[in-house]
């Protein structure tokens, strides 16, 4: 159930991004869904205490660019080490889905 959450909310938000940069703002201001203060139910220790959301400024200007294609191709394109490398993990993944099928055969 909580997987399901998950996906409907990044899809959501994705969409919602999308929608804004093709309106054509420039100055994309994107803002989290949570409220600061929010408790974010992560808790993956047992012991560890419980995050909560912050301020949306107080989070790293990068954060707000991950989910743009544009801004990661372009991050990927003045490195490339990790671009070769994204190329190899990609082909590498292929081949082992087509060796999957066809030793399904």
């Amino acid at each position: 159930m909580l997987r399901v959450l998950e996906r409907r909310f990044f899809s959501s938000a994705s969409r919602l991004l999308q929608q804004e940069t093709a309106q054509g703002a420039k100055t994309l201001q994107v803002k989290s869904s949570c409220p600061a203060g929010t408790p974010l139910n992560l808790d993956i220790k047992k012991g560890g205490k419980n995050p909560v959301a912050l301020d949306d400024s107080e989070y790293p200007e990068w954060l707000w660019t991950v989910l743009e294609k544009e801004a990661q191709e372009k991050k990927l394109a003045e490195d490339p080490m990790k671009m070769r490398k994204v190329e190899i993990r990609k082909r590498s993944r292929a081949n082992i889905k087509q060796n999957n099928f066809l030793g399904q055969l």
